[in-house]
């Protein structure tokens, strides 16, 4: 990957922007879900290497949850929404006030809680995107999966034929209820997506500053 390919610091910060919106209009989707108020914190963005995601996890030789999906349209690739091991029962427990889930062994009731948070949260952000960066994103039917971080993220790599890649890391903290609960959404472009995803975020910060 070269220096092309990156976002300079003033496109990052433009994305974060783009981050901040996307995030306010998930917190007040989840608040309407949960008939609870959700804060958000100022999300923290990265652009990172795959070795580097486990060193922002609080315990990266813990499995974790994620909630994956596919994207497609302008951009190709993965989203990952990860909540980490030690946040999982709190995140469940606060959707599935909300939302009741017959109970089968706990496994229905994960699956269903967190991927309904997950699809929210990724249709926030992509939607943020396509509304600044005019960049039409779609997000495919989120699977959940329990593993190390590592392995997911391995296993994806795979599936996209390439060794490494660059990820957005976007660094989430809900409070509901006086509830903090953690998470994490990776952003992986395909290696043939990442100049268009670059260029369109260099190109709408340009357009945003010079009205």
């Amino acid at each position: 990957m070269n220096d092309k390919e990156m976002p300079s610091e003033e496109q990052l910060d433009f994305l974060r922007e783009i981050v901040n919106i996307g995030a306010g209009n998930a917190a007040t989707a989840l608040s309407q879900i949960l008939q609870s108020d959700v804060n958000l914190k100022i999300p923290t963005v990265h652009v990172l290497t795959v070795p580097q995601i486990p060193s922002i996890l609080i315990d990266p030789s813990l499995p974790v949850v994620c909630v994956r999906m596919g994207m497609v349209g302008d951009i190709a690739g993965e989203l990952f929404f990860i909540v980490p091991n030690e946040q999982k029962v709190k995140l469940t427990r606060l959707v599935e006030w909300a939302i009741p889930v017959p109970k089968n062994g706990g496994t229905t009731i994960d699956l269903s809680a967190l991927t309904e948070v997950g699809n929210i949260v990724a249709g926030s952000y992509l939607t943020a995107v396509h509304d600044f960066c005019k960049l039409s994103i779609y997000h495919t039917v989120p699977t959940l999966a329990i593993d190390m971080v590592q392995s997911l993220l391995d296993e994806s790599l795979i599936a996209l034929s390439r060794q490494a890649q660059v990820i957005f890391a976007i660094e989430n903290e809900f409070t509901v209820d006086e509830h903090r609960v953690r998470t994490l959404f990776l952003l992986i472009p395909s290696a043939e997506s990442i100049k268009t995803l670059v260029n369109s975020i260099g190109e709408a910060r340009i357009a945003c500053t010079s009205e």
